[in-house]
């Protein structure tokens, strides 16, 4: 149970595969563009792609926080492990009737490589504040510590839709 609490995204984590061409599609986040690694053009599409992934984490936690699994639709691929290990936490959430209390996730991205035109990878530290698991009446059940983890995502973009959605999560490290 505490695995499933302390950070639902990784219950049911499949590992990404690399493509083969990673080098020619790899692009350098905004803050370290150079003129030579990266078409103008994979530039703001890499923004795009950063803006939704941060968007993304805070959607996930308002889901979360609020206990409302209609949210995770917005993020989610539908074949995303993450989609039904997120939905099993709000709905043990809720049987259990417990909260998330002061929980925030953080991302540091690291790294973001084009696929393809529907697909990025991104690699960044997620670090989770310490926050506290308490009953509907606000009796705490457990406090949870700070967490750090070095990890992959997969952001798609399915034909027919408008938004990039979080297709997979990779754990690569755990970090104190």
């Amino acid at each position: 149970m505490a695995v499933l609490l302390v950070w639902g995204i990784f219950t049911s984590i499949a590992q990404l595969r690399r493509s083969s061409d990673d080098s020619a599609s790899r692009a350098t986040l905004p803050s370290r563009t150079s003129a030579t690694t990266a078409s103008s053009s994979t530039i703001s599409t890499a923004e795009e792609v950063l803006v939704r992934f941060k968007e993304i984490f805070r959607i996930r936690d308002q889901a979360i926080r609020t206990r409302n699994p209609l949210l995770l639709d917005e993020i989610y691929t539908v074949d995303c492990p993450c989609l039904k290990g997120d939905q099993q936490l709000i709905r043990k959430l809720r049987q259990e009737r417990l909260l998330w209390r002061g929980v925030k996730i953080s991302l540091d991205v690291q790294d973001m490589e084009k696929v393809n035109d529907r697909l990025w990878t991104a690699t960044a530290v997620v670090t989770t504040s310490p926050f506290e698991i308490t009953t509907e009446s606000d009796v705490v059940v457990r406090r949870v510590p700070k967490g750090r983890e070095f990890s992959r995502f997969a952001l798609a973009r399915p034909t027919g839709t408008g938004d990039w959605l979080l297709g997979q999560a990779s754990v690569i490290e755990v970090r104190d």
